[in-house]
C-alpha cells in the first residue's frame, strides 16, 4: 500500500477511525455492559446499567451520524455544491481559523457541528440535502422516534412516567394511576432490540453514502486519488 494510503486516509474520520466501525465498537461494548447487568439482574434486581445502555446507545448513534456527515464532506468537498443551494451554510471565522491549514480533511467537521442531528427527519434532510441520501425509511422514523421518546425519558425525567409520555403508550385508564409514580423499566431485551435497530440503519447509511459518493463522481467528473478511494471503501466496512 503506497504512503497516500497507508493510515493517511485515517484524517477524514473523527478520532481516525471510519464512522461505522467506531459505532459498531460502542454498540458492542453497550451489549456487554448490558449483558452483564442481565447477570446481576438475577441476583439483585437492579437495572441502572441497562438505562444508561439506552442512554449511550442514542448519544452513540447520534455521533455516528454526524461523523458520517462530516467524512462525507471531508472526502468529496465538491458535494457541498448542492448542500450549499438547500440551506444557508454558514461558518464561524473563529472556526475556519482554528482548521486551517488542514482544511482539506477538516472541513466536514466543522459544518456538521452547526447542524442537529437529534431526530430521524434532522438526519434524513442533512444528508439529502447533501448527498440525496435517506437513512431512515418512514417505518424507520417512527421507530426511532419511540427510541428516542425512551432515552428522553430517561435522560429528563429519571425515567418516570411523565403525562405525555403515557398518554402515548398507555390507555386511558391506565395513565392516571401511572404518571409521576411509575417508571420505564429497561430489560436486557430491549437493549439488544435497539442496538440491532441501530447499527442496521448505521450499515445501510454507510453502504449507501460510499455507493453515492461513487456515482456523485461519476455524475459530476471527479477522480478520486488513492487516499479518498480508500477512505470511501472504509465507510462500509466494519
Amino acid at each position: 500500500m503506497s504512503e497516500s494510503t497507508n493510515g493517511y486516509y485515517l484524517d477524514y474520520f473523527s478520532g481516525g477511525v471510519p464512522p461505522l466501525s467506531y459505532f459498531e465498537i460502542r454498540v458492542n461494548d453497550v451489549r456487554l455492559l448490558s449483558g452483564q447487568q442481565q447477570k446481576d439482574d438475577e441476583e439483585e434486581g437492579l437495572n441502572f446499567r441497562t438505562e444508561l445502555c439506552i442512554i449511550g446507545l442514542a448519544a452513540y448513534f447520534e455521533a455516528f451520524c454526524k461523523d458520517q456527515f462530516a467524512a462525507i464532506v471531508n472526502i468529496a468537498p465538491q458535494t457541498l455544491s448542492r448542500f450549499a443551494t438547500m440551506r444557508d451554510c454558514k461558518l464561524p471565522v473563529k472556526s475556519l481559523l482554528h482548521a486551517l491549514p488542514d482544511m482539506s480533511h477538516k472541513l466536514g467537521f466543522l459544518i456538521a457541528e452547526e447542524y442537529d442531528f437529534g431526530t430521524a427527519k434532522c438526519i434524513n434532510s442533512l444528508f439529502s440535502d447533501l448527498l440525496k441520501l435517506s437513512p431512515f425509511s418512514q417505518a424507520e422514523m417512527e421507530r426511532y422516534a419511540k427510541f428516542l421518546n425512551d432515552r428522553n425519558l430517561l435522560v429528563h425525567h429519571g425515567g418516570v412516567y411523565t403525562l405525555k409520555y403515557a398518554t402515548q403508550h398507555f390507555s386511558p385508564d391506565e395513565v392516571k394511576s401511572l404518571i409521576n409514580m411509575h417508571s420505564l423499566t429497561v430489560q436486557h431485551s430491549d437493549v439488544e432490540d435497539w442496538a440491532e435497530f441501530l447499527l442496521s440503519v448505521a450499515i445501510k447509511t454507510a453502504k449507501a453514502s460510499a455507493k453515492a459518493l461513487l456515482q456523485f463522481a461519476a455524475d459530476n467528473n471527479i477522480v478520486f486519488d488513492n487516499k479518498a478511494k480508500a477512505a470511501i471503501n472504509s465507510l462500509n466496512s466494519k
